[in-house]
């Protein structure tokens, strides 16, 4: 076992620095960056918004779009607005399915579950309390489900960085219950008590984040002027089973032991969203 995957395996979680340069991160910005154009001339042919900001930077735009028509985010995250090549090629990229088959091994399914995140300044709806993926994702807890999280931006305390327990996988599932005010279920019992038990990452673009289905995280409240957008996405082993996972008409599998091309191509994995009930359910 190498050190990487031992820290994984005592952590829960692991983050590889400079895993992704700046060419492999662009074409999914262009695409956010168009999507924020895009809905910005709706919201301006609508009659309720009269600046379209394009001055402004990728970290700023959206926000200031928002602000400008009074409104705020309607959902934690874009799924149907940034499906695109882009957004396969960074699913799919060897230096992202390297550092899982460094956990998994070398049969490698995608689980389907993508999104992209606006993470705006001073937002709730995008300030998850601790929890476990598996909370979210049922028949989950018994097999290995890994979250890979990209920043695209330098994440801080300031905007809104993840925060996890070490080793807090090894736990298993705890229960959860609805709380008054709670988007999502949160844990019957919190998870600690003690500051000292909690990992703060600061992290940088480029930088890749993965981390286990068991283990406890949240994300702080952007308390910045920009916007913290990242992407995050799902991986199992192949044949694991994603029985009752809304996700599941989109899985396919990336990676096999003996090939050295990706098993599924683009242009099948667009059958297979064009085949779906995904295309036009989510945002």
């Amino acid at each position: 076992m190498d050190i990487q995957t031992e820290k994984f395996e005592k952590q829960g979680y692991l983050v590889v620095k400079s895993a992704l340069h700046e060419a492999a991160l662009a074409p999914l910005i262009a695409v956010i960056s168009n999507v924020v154009d895009t809905r910005a001339q709706e919201l301006r042919n609508a009659g309720t918004l009269s600046n379209l900001h394009e001055a402004l930077p990728f970290e700023h735009r959206w926000h200031a779009v928002l602000h400008d028509c009074g409104r705020e985010n309607e959902v934690f995250g874009w799924h149907t607005l940034v499906f695109s090549e882009a957004l396969f090629n960074l699913i799919t990229h060897p230096n992202v399915l390297d550092v899982v088959e460094m956990l998994i091994g070398s049969d490698i399914q995608f689980n389907g579950d993508f999104w992209v995140r606006p993470k705006l300044p001073n937002e709730k709806l995008t300030t998850l309390p601790w929890h476990q993926d598996s909370a979210y994702m049922p028949k989950t807890e018994k097999d290995t489900h890994l979250t890979v999280w990209l920043p695209l931006g330098d994440v801080t305390a300031e905007n809104g960085a993840m925060q996890f327990l070490t080793g807090s996988h090894k736990r298993g599932l705890q229960a959860y219950h609805r709380v008054e005010g709670e988007t999502f279920a949160v844990p019957v019992r919190p998870p600690t008590s003690h500051a000292d038990d909690i990992e703060t990452l600061e992290m940088q673009k480029g930088d890749l984040l993965i981390f286990d289905n068991l283990v406890f995280h949240r994300s702080l409240l952007n308390r910045s002027d920009i916007i913290r957008w990242s992407a995050d996405f799902r991986f199992s082993r192949a044949g694991t089973s994603l029985d009752g996972l809304w996700h599941e008409a989109i899985a396919c599998l990336v990676r096999a032991y003996d090939s050295q091309q990706c098993p599924t191509s683009w242009a099948a994995w667009q059958a297979q969203w064009e085949a779906s009930p995904h295309k036009g359910r989510f945002v």
